[in-house]
């Protein structure tokens, strides 16, 4: 039985194949080619804090006043019973094709006076000192220690406090595919029982990461968050599930029995079902595959 519901399902999904490559065969080339805002893929990664990465559809949407993109890359610890007492990062790399650092886009005005905040704990929180060695292109060299035996892991509401963060400017959109790595040299860390944690401290190499228990207290946070386009891609029709109303309703915009609003950044991230950058009569097929069960994500 399961295989004849196969055999018919796959019979109907030939025909439909057949049916749009039909009605699409008069549909004018400026409608088949409407390209799709290539996504820019930024990633995060460490030998200390989890890997993360955002794709960004639509990177005009962020634009500031002057044009530019800016994004955050923050290493965060959620180490609630610890005290930080140094972070070395041996080396924090870019791609400076793709990405640029510059001390003017990471700084803040505190008390009228610029502060380097690559290290908040130094910066915002006035613990400890934060030192920034050396920036060569695309490298930067930077050690934070503590002075004072109360040099909080956390933030006092008890979320999680940021080791690391780093303001980019975008200055290649269409990359691809771009990491930014945090390589950490050591991590020295207290518990917050100690006397005197700045000298009692426990010095935390990444394979011990886990065996203390701050694997799971490690984040990796990439700003602003990333439009969640798993969540719309193959909608086409706008519900909240993707059935074969969507193929139907993308058939008809090929077939030019209805009108789909393709300079809309959304309803080309929802058309482009195969996510090739392009709403091509294979997205009318992989929605198709996709509700015959024959591929199990769009």
């Amino acid at each position: 039985m399961r295989k004849r519901i196969k055999t018919m399902l796959s019979a109907f999904l030939a025909a439909s194949m057949l049916a749009s490559v039909l009605a699409v065969s008069a549909v004018p080339a400026s409608a088949v080619d409407a390209e799709v805002e290539a996504p820019l893929t930024v990633k995060a990664t460490s030998n200390y804090f989890p890997t993360t990465e955002n794709k960004y559809y639509g990177l005009s949407d962020f634009e500031d006043e002057n044009g530019d993109v800016f994004v955050t890359v923050e290493y965060k610890l959620f180490a609630d019973e610890k005290y930080l007492i140094n972070i070395d990062v041996g080396e924090f790399t870019y791609d400076p094709d793709v990405l640029e650092w510059s001390e003017d886009y990471n700084k803040f005005m505190l008390d009228q006076n610029s502060v380097l905040d690559f290290f908040p704990f130094a910066a915002e929180y006035n613990r400890g000192i934060g030192v920034v060695h050396k920036t060569d292109e695309g490298r930067i060299v930077a050690n934070y220690s503590s002075i004072r035996p109360a040099a909080w892991a956390y933030e006092e509401d008890g979320s999680a406090a940021t080791v690391v963060r780093a303001v980019f400017k975008v200055l290649d959109r269409e990359a691809g595919v771009t990491t930014v790595n945090c390589s950490v040299k050591y991590l020295a860390l207290c518990d917050e029982s100690e006397p005197t944690p700045h000298v009692q401290h426990q010095i935390v190499d990444n394979g011990t990461v886990n065996d203390l228990g701050l694997g799971e207290t490690l984040s990796t946070v990439i700003s602003p968050e990333a439009q969640e386009a798993s969540d719309i891609i193959g909608k086409v029709t706008c519900n909240d599930s993707v059935t074969v109303n969507d193929a139907t309703e993308l058939q008809r915009y090929f077939a030019e029995m209805t009108d789909l609003d393709l300079s809309s950044k959304e309803m080309l991230i929802r058309a482009d079902a195969n996510r090739d950058g392009k709403i091509t009569i294979r997205d009318v097929t992989q929605i198709q595959r996709y509700v015959s069960e024959l591929i199990d994500t769009l």
